[in-house]
């Protein structure tokens, strides 16, 4: 059944069909959740089939966050992206959210990963500076040109906008 699995998400598939099989079969969703945590060509996929087939602190995915959150500074940055993705779907422990935090942080800074990555890396660093107001803090030196300088227009506005909402906190 491995094989069959990772074939069908080797190449095109299709979206609906993939999600619903791992969101009816829970061995199918055991599959490509340890799956998503390797680091094949496939497991980026599976974590992007997961992140569609989630729901907001979904409880299969459970067992397996820790693991998600300690696999994702060695991913590219795609697979990063829908990791983190992943885990801000999820309600985090204190631990789990302050490891998160660091990773998240830290993809930020790192100005030549690709923008989409540190975009969703940002905004639980946002939503961290909303539930933890000393967060603030931090916010002014880490959206200061030199971390902003490479995301598009587009992503600025919608950053912006973001920490915008933040004074209302």
């Amino acid at each position: 059944m491995s094989e069959d699995l990772l074939q069908q998400i080797s190449g095109r598939f299709d979206v609906e069909e993939v999600v619903s099989k791992a969101n009816n079969n829970p061995e199918i969703f055991k599959f490509y959740a340890h799956h998503l945590i390797e680091n094949t060509t496939t497991s980026w996929r599976a974590a992007w089939v997961i992140n569609h087939a989630l729901c907001k602190d979904d409880k299969r995915i459970t067992p397996y966050l820790t693991k998600i959150i300690k696999s994702i500074a060695g991913k590219s940055d795609g697979h990063q992206r829908e990791l983190i993705k992943i885990v801000r779907k999820m309600k985090l422990s204190e631990r789990e959210e302050g490891y998160f935090f660091d990773i998240c942080v830290t993809l930020w800074e790192e100005i030549h990963k690709k923008p989409a990555t540190r975009y969703n890396a940002v905004l639980f660093i946002i939503e961290m500076a909303k539930k933890h107001p000393e967060i603030k803090n931090e916010l002014e030196h880490l959206t200061s040109d030199y971390y902003t300088q490479t995301l598009s227009q587009g992503i600025k506005r919608i950053f912006k906008r973001k920490l915008e909402s933040l004074e209302k906190f």
